[in-house]
């Protein structure tokens, strides 16, 4: 063999020695990244279950991207489910107190107890025939979720062009849409069989539980501060009046002798009596002859469903550049004891 041929030959060897040792090294360096890896989030929980979210997140937006259906369940739309609702929470200041309760799919029934058992009473020696208070007995209400709908339309441009920002925008997005559906059902919802909604709070209040209002039209400071000391009298544990924006609006500026102390902590705080007083667009406002004008339960008393599944399914249209991503989760929601439920109701004049 000439001298040149030996040389391209130690040459080549050369350097395939030193990129097997490049290699090695490499494989080495991602080892001991997996292994510091591993050993993180086996010490931080919720570490390990923001990863899970983030895939989970990042194959929502590969199907975006490739438009194919997605359906998430177990463990994984479980993490998806949970990241939306922390979201949502945030949206409506009264829905983080909610109660909220999971089920694997959309065709489960969820079993909710009361958070409150009887209250206890006193009992002779030996007795064996004990009558415990029935208004607060420890009652089971089953949830069971039906699909709601969502739809985000998203131009050509910004799926071929902006894939990360839409992953890292779906929570908030859906969260967005989700939870105003939430909060309009838990108080409108018209329950079931008939309608298939949310058993909410303004349609589900007992006859028993309705307190008329003084006069007719509008509700004053006098029945909203009769409603709070109802309520305060049921010791509950988190308290709180819905209300529309213009009803609140009219007992803040109506003036009525002798109430102007409660007037002004509402107007200052924001409660009755401390009872809190939520006022939100999706309350009604009509003052019609027996209408609902306003309610109050115990927040612990709201339960709200969630099945731990969800579906996003990219739709086309002929002659339309945008994709439609319909995204479909399992909901359903009512008052765990109905007993615990009051309202005020309007009077004819």
């Amino acid at each position: 063999m000439e001298n040149k041929d030996f040389d391209a030959v130690m040459t080549e060897l050369r350097s395939m020695q030193e990129q097997y040792k490049t290699d090695k090294e490499a494989l080495e360096a991602e080892k001991r990244a997996f292994e510091q890896e591993k050993a993180a989030l086996a010490e931080n929980p919720g570490a390990k279950r923001a990863k899970e979210i983030n895939e989970q997140l990042r194959e929502i937006g590969k199907a975006m991207l490739e438009k194919r259906t997605i359906t998430l369940q177990g463990t994984g739309a479980v993490a998806v489910v949970n990241e939306l609702f922390k979201v949502l929470m945030t949206r409506n200041d009264f829905l983080r107190d909610f109660r909220y309760f999971q089920g694997p799919n959309s065709k489960t029934i969820i079993p909710v107890l009361n958070p409150r058992p009887a209250r206890p009473g006193r009992v002779a020696e030996g007795v064996t025939n004990a009558s415990p208070d029935s208004t607060a007995a420890l009652t089971t209400t089953e949830l069971n979720p039906e699909t709601y709908f969502s739809e985000l339309p998203v131009s050509f441009e910004t799926l071929r062009y902006s894939a990360a920002d839409i992953e890292a925008q779906l929570p908030t997005i859906f969260a967005e849409a989700f939870a105003d559906a939430i909060a309009n059902q838990i108080i409108n919802g018209k329950g079931k069989p008939t309608y298939y909604e949310f058993r909410g709070l303004f349609t589900q209040v007992p006859a028993g539980n309705q307190i008329a209002c003084a006069a007719s039209g509008a509700p004053t400071i006098v029945d909203l501060v009769k409603l709070a000391l109802t309520m305060k009298d049921k010791t509950m544990v988190n308290p709180a009046i819905f209300i529309s924006p213009t009803l609140y609006a009219g007992i803040t500026t109506a003036s009525v002798s002798g109430y102007d102390v409660y007037r002004n902590e509402l107007i200052m705080n924001r409660t009755i009596e401390g009872v809190r007083v939520i006022v939100t667009g999706h309350c009604p406002s009509a003052t019609t002859a027996n209408a609902i004008v306003a309610v109050g339960t115990d927040l612990k008393n709201v339960a709200i469903g969630v099945a731990a599944d969800l579906t996003i399914r990219p739709v086309t249209v002929n002659g339309d550049t945008n994709t439609y991503f319909q995204a479909m989760m399992g909901l359903d929601g009512a008052p765990i004891i109905a007993a615990n439920t009051y309202g005020l109701k309007a009077i004819s004049g």
